[in-house]
């Protein structure tokens, strides 16, 4: 009675937590756990990663959820940190949440380090832009 296919095709559109409105449409990657990807990452968008990564990552904005492991180099405007990184970081903005891993050497115009989080390496904050 009812068509209970879905369709083939469907076009989401999320607006990430917190973002200001714009004229332009920001893409948005969604990886969740159980995802191992080796290699190089390039996005304009933002990118939210729960899985394993190896490799280097070139996005505009990352989300490294609580289950997201990264190992390699991260060029980006914003980063977040809620699972563990081990690598450098590029970056306007590195925020690192509660209960994240951090082992990098990050050099950065902007940083937040969250009490609860485990950090090692080096940092440089520049108070300028990095890109």
């Amino acid at each position: 009675m009812f068509d209970k296919t879905k369709p083939k095709s469907a076009e989401y559109t999320v607006a990430p937590q917190g973002a200001e409105p714009s004229g332009t449409d920001r893409r948005r990657s969604v990886l969740h756990d159980g995802i191992t990807i080796q290699g190089e990452w390039t996005s304009g968008g933002i990118v939210e990663f729960g899985g394993t990564f190896t490799g280097d990552l070139q996005v505009d904005t990352l989300v490294i959820a609580k289950t997201g492991k990264i190992t390699g180099n991260v060029t980006a405007r914003i980063v977040t940190i809620e699972g563990t990184l081990d690598g450098t970081i590029s970056a306007d903005a590195v925020i690192i949440k509660t209960a994240s891993r951090v082992h990098a050497d990050i050099v950065t115009k902007d940083l937040a380090v969250e009490m609860g989080s485990t950090m090692t390496g080096d940092v440089k904050c520049t108070g300028t832009t990095t890109k």
